[in-house]
């Protein structure tokens, strides 16, 4: 159930990324393009991942983005330790990040 009392239809899965200063345009386009790789884990039924282009100023530093929408929290649960997320997660933190946050919830 969640907070509202239902069943819970899906978990969102929200991570964002800081960049080291001098990443180049076309590193970031790659690190975008290197998440996409997660779509291919089970359980994984919406992905989208981009840049951010907001313009009110306040994204702290944060500029890759992506969300995940799981079946369930036991997709969730398999995700964090399957092969694809950590050599694509590793890949992006390894090469090209400098920070990361992370927000879950459930709906």
């Amino acid at each position: 159930m969640n907070g509202e009392g239902r069943e819970i239809l899906m978990v969102e899965h929200f991570v964002f990324f800081k960049l080291q200063e001098d990443t180049k345009e076309e590193d970031k386009k790659k690190i975008v393009e290197t998440l996409y790789g997660l779509k291919e884990i089970p359980g994984i039924v919406e992905f989208s991942a981009g840049l951010n282009h907001s313009q009110e100023g306040k994204s702290r530093g944060f500029e890759v983005g992506m969300r995940i929408g799981f079946q369930n929290q036991a997709a969730l649960d398999a995700y964090l330790p399957h092969p694809i997320h950590k050599s694509v997660i590793g890949q992006v933190r390894g090469h090209f990040a400098d920070s990361s946050f992370v927000f879950d919830y459930t709906w």
